[in-house]
């Protein structure tokens, strides 16, 4: 079989002479670019041959690659296997470590965990008292769960404590015991399990004190960039299994750092929450999403669940709880409902809302003591994947862009400074607003096709934006498209939320932006694309990582876990697929009002 040494890594894989050299990757658990997961559509997993042959390139590989790359040597993993026993390849560089937000200026709020312990002193056995020391044990803390761990040390224990011992209890469990009467180390881990990221946030549980946070990329990203992508993956190969493993690599990962970096034995973390979209919830739980992928799009469970840590496979005290609050609905998630709970939405006097864009955008608006969410299809346009020359934000992505009047560039920023390869979410925002305050594209959403720096390109009008290390960096006619829809959805999901509820724009007290995108955004450029309610500036509140608040507020604290599910109960749904007035407000709201 052929081997394919991988550079900049340096790793050499043996593959099947069937299989892509995406799949192989893949495999290998090694990092690629790719919005489409391998099906050659979205052109960004691209591979540079220093060596051997490649199978020649495929009609998707001739539309999606620039000429000027192919000659290069650029490749589509996704399109091309090795030809000759050995071959090298270069790894395009933009898989490196995405910019991952974990802070938030909110607060997790009252330490009342899931967790406690409790010093008990037990009577010795007699010649008039032979109960067993399990039974002494059970009875002494009202009746609890041994497991075979704890029961293995039990005699021993007792008698080393002289008959009294410190028990760790998670609810009715004991999951550890100590002799004597002390005060053993317990830890906590909150995590944020999103579609590109997985945030760790590690307690202190007997002071509910934040110690350190850890945040990684979604090993699923390998199955794809989007939710859909990853839903298909998983439904019609029948590899739930296998996404689920992805989700608990990435927490493994993080807890693995975090124990390094504060000296943390595993036995010592006895409780996790974990929040996150409604697929994110069914993968990391290894339920089949197939219900997701298909109206009426009905989550396999939307009822708050704890299970042991080693059913899951999580590199923590096998038998502590990971605690998964409910999510709202198919496509507003748990961590929309932390969302609303760190913000203490369903509790504001004034009309308030949360907005937290993403691939698919969850906006919730409370009016009266009614809490409403809604979902919109956004797709990942704003987050850079599917604009021709988008990506994540990693070192090199553009991420902030100044437009003059004449519609020139005056001003690139990119992430560590380093030179441009592409333009992440935050950078293509300031740039479609500085187009189209500039004229280069007009309200409807053309380009200009007279302006000097637009272009016919291979799939029509595009701009150009600079000269990178892999070529130019353009946006397209097509990502306008794109972004207008997706723009279009957010819009006409607020707007359609605050007609429900009657709420007007002056009448509009706070809106919450959460999120990583959200906080990069410049609050100008999204106000004049029409992203965001147009309120004044002080009303508009960016809050980071909102969701990562309300997983920490439900690890700290056991009443949130039932105030958050309470608030669930009562949360209604607008659904926007199946309301008659979303068609005429989408369409409406595709153009840019521009001054």
């Amino acid at each position: 079989m052929p081997k394919v040494f991988v550079e900049p890594i340096g790793l050499t894989l043996t593959i099947d002479e069937q299989d892509t050299l995406f799949a192989s990757l893949v495999h290998a658990k090694i990092d690629i670019p790719t919005d489409c997961a391998g099906r050659g559509t979205c052109g960004k997993c691209l591979v540079r041959l220093g060596a051997g042959e490649l199978t020649e390139p495929t009609e998707r590989e001739l539309k999606r690659v620039p000429e000027k790359l192919r000659a290069e040597g650029w490749r589509l993993a996704c399109q091309a296997r090795p030809k000759s026993a050995r071959v090298s390849i270069e790894v395009r560089g933009t898989a490196g470590q995405r910019r991952i937000l974990t802070t938030s200026q909110l607060t997790h709020g009252t330490v009342r965990p899931a967790v406690c312990t409790r010093v008990v002193q037990l009577d010795p056995p007699t010649l008039d008292d032979k109960r067993s020391d399990l039974e002494r044990l059970d009875e002494a803390l009202g009746g609890v769960e041994v497991p075979l761990h704890v029961l293995e040390r039990l005699s021993r224990t007792l008698r080393d404590g002289k008959w009294t011992v410190t028990a760790t209890l998670y609810g009715k469990r004991v999951v550890d015991l100590h002799a004597g009467e002390c005060e053993p180390e317990c830890y906590g881990v909150a995590v944020d399990v999103g579609t590109s990221k997985v945030i760790a946030y590690l307690f202190d549980l007997r002071h509910g004190v934040l110690l350190d946070q850890e945040a990684v990329e979604n090993p699923q990203m390998r199955y794809g960039e989007d939710v859909i992508s990853r839903i298909a993956h998983a439904a019609q190969r029948q590899e739930t299994a296998l996404l689920a493993a992805a989700v608990h690599e990435g927490i493994n990962v993080d807890l693995k750092a975090l124990y390094e970096r504060q000296d943390v034995r595993p036995e010592q973390v006895c409780d996790m929450t974990v929040v996150g979209n409604t697929a994110m919830h069914h993968l990391a739980l290894g339920l089949c999403p197939v219900g997701l992928g298909e109206a009426p799009f009905a989550p396999a469970a939307a009822e708050p669940l704890t299970f042991r840590a080693e059913e899951l496979g999580i590199d923590m005290n096998p038998y502590g709880g990971v605690h998964f609050p409910p999510p709202i609905a198919g496509f507003v998630g748990s961590d929309a409902l932390a969302v609303v709970a760190a913000t203490h939405l369903a509790g504001k006097k004034a009309p308030s809302m949360t907005i937290d864009i993403g691939t698919n955008t969850e906006i919730a608006l409370v009016h009266d003591g009614r809490v409403t969410v809604t979902s919109c299809a956004s797709g990942p346009a704003f987050e850079g994947y599917q604009i021709r020359n988008g990506m994540k934000a990693v070192a090199g992505a553009i991420e902030r862009v100044t437009i003059d009047e004449a519609g020139e560039p005056t001003e690139l920023v990119t992430i560590t400074g380093s030179e441009p390869i592409g333009i992440c979410g935050s950078g293509v925002v300031d740039l479609l607003a500085g187009l189209v305050h500039a004229g280069v594209v007009n309200k409807s959403g053309r380009m200009d096709t007279a302006h000097p720096r637009v272009r016919q390109g291979e799939e029509g009008a595009e701009y150009l934006l600079v000269e990178g290390p892999h070529g130019d960096i353009v946006f397209t006619q097509h990502d306008v498209r794109s972004l207008q829809l997706a723009k279009g959805a957010i819009h006409s999901g607020w707007e359609l939320l605050m007609d429900t509820l009657g709420v007007s724009l002056d009448k509009l007290d706070t809106v919450y932006v959460a999120g990583a995108f959200g906080n990069y955004l410049d609050l100008a450029a999204a106000q004049y694309l029409g992203l965001f309610p147009p309120v004044d500036t002080e009303r508009v509140a960016f809050v980071g990582n909102a969701a990562g608040v309300g997983a920490q507020m439900a690890l700290v604290d056991v009443k949130a876990r039932r105030r958050m599910a309470k608030v669930r109960d009562r949360t209604e749904f607008l659904d926007l697929a199946t309301d008659k007035r979303f068609l005429e407000v989408f369409s409406s709201r595709l153009g840019f009002a521009g001054d």
